[in-house]
């Protein structure tokens, strides 16, 4: 039996994306506070990579084609099914109950055609999702790497706190070593902290 995919409303976002950019077939660029700009670059390739790298090129008849890594084509899909699931995700995304993690099965047998077997990126990748577009004033096509943050449930946080995220910080103002060593040896966030402050 087949492993249900679950997530929450940021990891649900990740795949709504993908569907809406297929739908859309176009990147809006956006101005420095996020508000979208009346300027936008055709999609020509979505790089997905899961277990395996899946590419999904958006072709000019309203469809797209699925090309496995080995360069094996092994579906098409029409343009008007990722505009479809893309609008019943977001409102599945939109009235879900809380923070936490909820399966939605209609997206699910969608992802399972589309070859998406998980919700987000593996954490070694800095980017969620790679899009090739064609800029048409430099007539570039550049891949370019995005990592989502959704807005639809918890604010997403700046840092992943994760065993891989490592900060360092300087404090001025105490010279004493015992003091330092003192601080350094409590094991608590919030202790470590009230004892700075």
């Amino acid at each position: 039996m087949e492993e249900k995919i679950t997530g929450n409303k940021g990891e649900w976002s990740e795949i709504y994306t993908l569907f809406k950019l297929l739908g859309d077939g176009r990147v809006y660029a956006g101005d420095a506070d996020m508000n979208k700009m009346n300027l936008y670059y055709p999609i020509l390739n979505v790089i997905r990579r899961e277990a395996k790298k899946y590419e999904y090129e958006p072709k000019t008849d309203k469809r797209i084609i699925i090309i496995k890594e080995d360069g094996q084509k092994i579906a098409e899909i029409p343009v008007q099914r990722f505009v479809d699931e893309a609008k019943n995700l977001l409102t599945e995304i939109k009235t879900a109950k809380g923070d936490g993690a909820y399966e939605i099965p209609s997206a699910e047998a969608f992802m399972q055609e589309v070859k998406c077997t998980k919700l987000k990126a593996p954490s070694k990748d800095k980017a969620d999702i790679h899009i090739v577009i064609h800029d048409t004033c430099t007539g570039m096509t550049p891949e370019l790497g995005f990592s989502i943050k959704s807005q639809l449930g918890s604010a997403s946080t700046l840092l992943n706190a994760g065993m891989t995220t490592n900060v360092r910080f300087r404090i001025r103002g105490i010279q004493d070593a015992q003091v330092i060593e003192n601080i350094n040896a409590i094991s608590a966030h919030r202790d470590r902290m009230a004892a700075i402050y």
